[in-house]
């Protein structure tokens, strides 16, 4: 119980400094690219060859690698045949998604 406690407190004592968010934010991502890849039954040397990359490079980034880019997050994204969405949420909200439709469903209906 201790131990749940002492978590508990960090987290709320860090929940607005910009480097825990940030690692929020790669953690996330990380794991976004990880399960398209499970979806897609893709492998990291696979990824590697459609982004033009090493093997080692993905390997970096799935473990945290801190330094990307949007451009490199959406570069991650077309490889996965996939768009990427960045949010700006008010603090202490997140984003619910029930369903994604698809783009050109959406605009054909729309005309």
């Amino acid at each position: 119980m201790k131990r749940e406690k002492w978590f508990s407190e960090a987290v709320t004592e860090y929940k607005n400094d910009v480097d825990y968010l940030t690692e929020v934010a790669i953690l996330d991502f990380t794991e976004k690219i990880v399960a398209k890849m499970k979806e897609q039954d893709l492998s990291r040397a696979e990824l590697a060859k459609r982004l033009g990359v090493s093997k080692a490079f993905i390997t970096k980034v799935l473990g945290g690698y801190p330094n990307l880019t949007i451009r490199s997050m959406v570069s991650f994204a077309n490889a996965l045949g996939c768009d990427l969405s960045l949010e700006i949420l008010q603090q202490g909200f997140r984003a619910n998604r029930i369903y994604q439709k698809p783009l050109r469903e959406t605009v054909l209906r729309d005309k």
